[in-house]
């Protein structure tokens, strides 16, 4: 086995209720032309980067094997396994789908055809439904409450229903540094949640994120960011209540407004579900605005939750 020395990361404690202040990357490996990297996190943890870190995988080294999640695309999936292969010579045996969206789990069979795929019921659901053939299926299935053994470390598995797809589980790693969660597109740190909410159930969205607020965590990761601290779980939940009372708020205060002289109904209702959709940026941008893709995002995703406060789904 290759060894790096692994540098420990500045907190306040590593006990379980420690609060982590701020992340310090140890690189532990990078390839030549910054295309993936390798960051060690201690008990065995680490998080391969791609492509500037546009992409966020962890991989755990237990004891003679490795556990590494989802694998992201072909191109991907072959910097994962030099990224693997530059830390140990242990076989990956193990690969975790965190859910069933394809910018995130094509390419498992260039990281490590052999291995185990371990997946919520939901995914392999709608893998055979869609038939998609360049992702393999899993082979052992995964809910809340589960932990996969990594030849004697532990990742435990959580499931709080729907919210970013139907199937999408959180992970819990022990690290050096505390306790993490993984939520992949669920929380990105310090950024807005992407565009219209694809394939999104808003009302499980936030009932899941009330479930990982229960969670004992330090840290928390996304598929895109992090790691950063766990309080990023309340700073996602509450984007979200502040967003629907904010709409709330917008849709209250344009009813006092004159109506658009407009003829044309349909025009004319858009204007006003635009005019209220703004009001609700603007009432949000005071404590969000610094948010990454607020002025880009933060739009769309309140004519989402808008029309989830309309229709109740």
């Amino acid at each position: 086995m290759k060894k790096f020395a692994l540098a420990l990361i500045a907190v306040v404690s590593i006990a379980a209720t420690a609060v982590a202040q701020e992340y310090v990357p140890n690189v532990v490996a990078q390839a030549p032309d910054k295309a993936w990297s390798v960051e060690g996190l201690g008990e065995g943890v680490y998080l391969f980067r791609w492509r500037l870190g546009f992409y966020v995988s962890p991989f755990v080294l237990g004891d003679g094997e490795v556990l590494a999640v989802d694998p992201i695309g072909r191109e991907a999936a072959k910097g994962y396994k030099d990224a693997i292969a530059a830390v140990t010579d242990a076989p990956v045996t193990k690969i975790v789908y965190s859910h069933d969206h394809r910018d995130h789990i094509v390419g498992a069979d260039v990281l490590a055809p052999n291995a185990e795929i371990y997946a919520h019921p939901g995914t392999l659901s709608s893998l055979e439904r869609r038939g998609d053939p360049d992702i393999l299926k899993p082979t052992k299935l995964v809910d809340d409450g589960d932990v996969i053994d990594v030849g004697g470390r532990e990742v435990g598995v959580h499931y709080f229903g729907p919210n970013h797809g139907a199937s999408n589980i959180a992970l819990t790693y022990t690290t050096a540094m505390g306790t993490m969660l993984q939520y992949v597109d669920t929380m990105e740190i310090g950024i807005v949640p992407y565009r219209t909410l694809p394939d999104t159930n808003v009302g499980g969205y936030i009932a899941s994120l009330e479930g990982a607020a229960k969670l004992d965590v330090q840290w928390v990761l996304g598929g895109h960011s992090g790691p950063g601290p766990a309080v990023w779980i309340t700073n996602y939940l509450n984007y979200f209540r502040d967003m629907e009372a904010a709409l709330r708020t917008a849709e209250a205060d344009l009813q006092k407004a004159p109506s658009p002289s407009v003829e044309d109904t349909i025009a004319r209702g858009e204007i006003r579900i635009d005019a209220i959709v703004a009001r609700a940026v603007d009432i949000l941008r005071p404590k969000y605005g610094t948010w990454r893709g607020f002025e880009a995002w933060a739009p769309l995703n309140a004519q989402t939750v808008r029309m989830y406060m309309i229709t109740g789904n």
